[in-house]
């Protein structure tokens, strides 16, 4: 028994040590380093074309002076934050593991003639070409090709990042403003007629005391108003202005800010057609793109004035009904107080 004992000890120590160590991860292997997707950085790509599903559903974008433009179908106006997220993002996709080396089938993967597929342009003349198919039964990730080489798994999370649509990247907002910069928006038309106008003083918008025609309005209902407008978007590819037949002038929204000291105005012109009289579209400033707008929004904006009318308190209106009921405490004092002088004589008299 004696000697059962040092080694006991012994073997307690060694457990001991064993398990310190692993949970220090001592033991750990070192973590291999994922792959990257395409290899390449969103500086090298300088264009894309983007298949979504058809053949003849394909738009390209190039980037020309540093600027990228799309230049098929047409070329639309992207939004410059969404492309440069999308290049990011492809170029920072990682290979999460290889499904099938040598792939004889590809259209089990949903990596065929239908799947979403980007031919992409580096700066050193090569030409890549990825598709994105299936989701993995796992659910967690999509199968994917670059080139001709094996079939390998991404996470849904890039895969999300990655397949866009031509629509997610064009600038889908007409108007071009920012709630810090607004000084002035004036509606005209038919239907209604408006100015908000901000004062000089204060340095955010909220600190800015805001008239609407002239009478005093909240200034969380101006700002209200300035991102309702700013955030419309239309929900189909824009068109050249040109190519608008029949077009009926129906209000314009002049917008004046005050950007680096310096003061611009724009103007937007919102025009119906003879042809469908309920649908709305609004120019850009520099008359070349139509978009098609939601028309129960940008009547919303119209009616503007009416819709704050029982909420924002016009200061001289309040001060007007403060007066009123003072003067009615007043006469109501004062006729208390002849009524008790009245009294007084009375009694007074009949002594």
């Amino acid at each position: 028994m004696k000697k059962l004992i040092p080694t006991m000890v012994v073997v307690v120590i060694l457990i001991a040590g064993w398990l310190y160590a692993a949970n220090h991860n001592y033991f750990r292997e070192e973590e291999a380093v994922q792959a990257k997707l395409l290899g390449i950085t969103s500086a090298d790509i300088e264009a894309i074309t983007l298949h979504e599903g058809a053949a003849d559903n394909s738009s390209t974008l190039e980037r020309k002076d540093g600027i990228w433009q799309m230049s098929q179908p047409k070329g639309y106006p992207l939004n410059e934050y969404s492309v440069g997220s999308w290049l990011d993002a492809l170029s920072g996709a990682d290979q999460e593991m290889v499904v099938e080396e040598s792939p004889k089938d590809v259209e089990k993967y949903g990596l065929g003639s239908t799947a979403t597929t980007l031919d992409i342009k580096v700066k050193d003349g090569r030409e890549l070409k990825l598709v994105i198919g299936n989701q993995l039964p796992a659910g967690d990730a999509h199968y994917a090709r670059v080139d001709a080489g094996p079939v390998v798994a991404v996470k849904n999370e890039a895969v999300t990042n990655i397949a866009l649509t031509r629509h997610s990247l064009l600038d889908t907002t007409p108007f071009n403003m920012d709630e810090s910069n607004v000084r002035t928006l004036e509606w005209e038309g038919e239907a209604a007629s408006w100015m908000l106008k901000a004062s000089a003083e204060g340095e955010t918008p909220s600190e800015h005391e805001w008239t609407l025609n002239g009478k005093s309005i909240k200034a969380e209902d101006a700002i209200s108003l300035i991102g309702k407008i700013k955030n419309l978007t239309t929900g189909e590819d824009v068109r050249k202005a040109s190519e608008l037949k029949g077009a009926i002038p129906r209000s314009t929204l002049s917008v004046e800010q005050q950007m680096n000291g310096q003061e611009t105005t724009t103007v937007y012109r919102l025009l119906t057609t003879s042809s469908d009289p309920d649908q709305i579209w609004v120019i850009t400033a520099d008359g070349e793109w139509a978009y098609t707008m939601d028309a129960a929004a940008l009547k919303e904006a119209e009616k503007f004035p009416e819709s704050i009318k029982n909420t924002s308190a016009v200061p001289s209106d309040a001060n007007s009904s403060s007066a009123s009921s003072e003067s009615d405490k007043s006469g109501a004092s004062a006729k208390s107080g002849s009524s008790d002088k009245s009294s007084t004589s009375a009694a007074a008299s009949g002594k």
